[in-house]
């Protein structure tokens, strides 16, 4: 089999700009990468920067930020700085997990912000140059960590997907780490036990939760796949660079629908699944309700959102909403797709890359590009009555 790799570069271009435009932007550092949110009990965990948060939900107020510092080599010797964190957090047993961008699993106390043991890094490979042993450069952990069971899933360096022990933070027993044909940065699935991984090499693979290995792979797609799989009633849904929505048998790797449904533009995540109706969107700003079985269009036509929309639309209490590239944040009628806000919630050069939140009577939203990590929005009237901005 032939691997493709051509939107590769586009996708390190993305990366690039998003950088040297974040570059240039003065006072509080803004988010530096896609944010990642995940709810607690009463408070959101966060992260996007040089730190983790947990914030309270009622408030906008924190609880604790968490850093991690990693040695860098300068003109005068090596100095600790601050290591990114900005792949979506997991939470288990009292203990939320991050990745780093020095390729650490991180495992922290939900209610100090403490570490539980110490950082994770698999042993990075070397190679051999001139009888000079190199050591191969960590790689950023894009994709979120998942709990399975008594492990933690997460994708390490060299494209590798490993396991720890949950309680120890050592490589799990019996785990023989899988690598990918090419970079993941969804965060893995679990579903009993099977783990589902995307690649950026237009792979959909199904892996043993108990040893690692391959189940099958589902090797249609003709573009990257960057988002997490999406699981209902037995059918895995997964978008494409290709312009394409696949449905593929969870149990099996075989395609569920004739053809692919074809979308106007790339589609980065895949759906909130409804009652049987597909919620998602692609880059043109198309937003899509598909009916799941027979394909067709379930609104009158998409709707226009005038920007780029990366992640998986938020439904909550018959609203779907879906923010954008641009900074917009719409509340629309899952059933006729019309808004239900005056005006869509906007924040100036900012980017709405994550998929919001509903908790504690609040729509949680965190922002790229901008020193306002966080909003708070009344979902009703589309208002934020508080915002998290670290000093």
């Amino acid at each position: 089999m032939t691997r493709r790799f051509f939107p590769r570069w586009i996708l390190t271009a993305l990366v690039v700009l998003s950088a040297l435009t974040l570059a240039g932007c003065g006072g509080q550092a803004p988010a530096s990468a896609w944010p990642g949110l995940t709810p607690g009990d009463d408070v959101v965990y966060l992260t996007a920067t040089a730190k983790a948060y947990a914030v309270y939900v009622a408030d906008g107020k924190p609880k604790w930020p968490y850093e991690h510092k990693v040695p860098q080599a300068g003109l005068f010797g090596s100095s600790m700085v601050a290591d990114q964190i900005h792949a979506k957090p997991t939470v288990g047993d009292g203990v939320v997990y991050f990745g780093t961008d020095s390729g650490y699993l991180i495992a922290v106390d939900t209610a100090t912000g403490s570490e539980k043991w110490p950082p994770y890094r698999p042993e990075l490979p070397t190679t051999s140059i001139l009888f000079i042993n190199i050591q191969e450069h960590p790689t950023p952990v894009y994709a979120g960590p998942v709990v399975a069971g008594k492990r933690v899933i997460f994708v390490g360096t060299g494209n590798k997907v490993y396991a720890v022990d949950a309680a120890t933070g050592k490589p799990a027993s019996g785990w023989e780490p899988y690598t990918a044909d090419s970079r993941i940065w969804g965060s893995p699935l679990v579903a009993g036990d099977t783990i589902y991984i995307t690649t950026l090499g237009h792979q959909l693979v199904a892996l043993d939760a108990n040893t690692g290995k391959p189940r099958w792979t589902f090797d249609k797609p003709a573009g990257a796949l960057a988002g997490t799989p999406v699981l209902d009633n037995g059918t895995l849904y997964v978008g494409s660079f290709d312009k394409h929505l696949y449905a593929v048998d969870a149990a099996t790797g075989q395609e569920r629908w004739a053809q692919p449904f074809n979308a106007n533009n790339w589609i980065w995540e895949g759906p909130v699944v409804v009652s049987n109706t597909l919620y998602f969107g692609d880059l043109g700003g198309n937003v899509y309700a598909l009916d799941a079985e027979t394909q067709k269009l379930v609104w009158a036509q998409p709707f226009q959102a005038g920007g780029a929309v990366r992640a998986t639309p938020l439904y909550s209490d018959g609203v779907l909403y879906v923010g954008t590239d641009n900074g917009a944040l719409y509340a629309l009628d899952a059933t006729t797709g019309q808004p239900r806000w005056t005006e869509p919630f906007k924040v100036k050069n900012a980017r709405f890359l994550t998929t919001p939140l509903m908790q504690g009577g609040f729509l949680l939203v965190a922002p790229l590009g901008v020193p306002t990590l966080l909003y708070g929005i009344d979902p009703v009237k589309g208002q934020s009555p508080w915002q998290f901005a670290p000093k």
